[in-house]
């Protein structure tokens, strides 16, 4: 980020990087929210029937080979996304204890996400809780990172003008 605001490529390029970044990252976000509701929905009874099926709505349960794809997509480019936002949250003006927290919450929200879909569909149902919990954790805490990140973008316009 500090590259990116005063280093040494021109900062109007690295502006314009950073504002195609930020809008990515909107509508990752954005997009984020919509599947999650489309797929699996924001009930506990319909991210259930998302694992488990439903025969009467003749759904199939999650296969293992198709929870063993989903999670090795994600384990890449969720380990990239936790790698990207946890290193610029170092170069915003969050107090340590803030960014140490955001950084607990973004990875613990990662990685329930990922293990929630596993455990609901051969442990117990009830880890479908765990599934909405981390979902909703992962939008709050990268949203929080994303407003920090947006917040020093906007600070180092102010004290570095072109």
């Amino acid at each position: 980020m500090r590259v990116m605001v005063t280093g040494p490529a021109p900062r109007p390029l690295t502006r314009t990087i950073m504002v195609f970044f930020y809008g990515y990252f909107c509508l990752h976000w954005g997009t984020g929210i919509l599947m999650f509701r489309e797929k699996l929905g924001f009930s506990y009874a319909s991210v259930v029937r998302y694992y488990l099926g439903d025969p009467d709505m003749f759904m199939n349960p999650r296969s293992f080979q198709g929870l063993l794809e989903v999670t090795h997509f994600h384990l890449f480019a969720m380990g990239l996304f936790f790698v990207v936002f946890t290193h610029l949250l170092l170069f915003t003006g969050y107090a340590q204890g803030i960014k140490r927290l955001l950084v607990w919450l973004l990875g613990l929200a990662l990685a329930g996400d990922m293990a929630a879909g596993w455990l609901v569909r051969y442990l117990a149902e009830s880890f479908a809780w765990l599934k909405l919990g981390s979902f909703w954790l992962l939008q709050t805490s990268s949203l929080l990172l994303f407003a920090g990140l947006l917040y020093a973008l906007l600070r180092s316009r102010r004290s570095h003008p072109d």
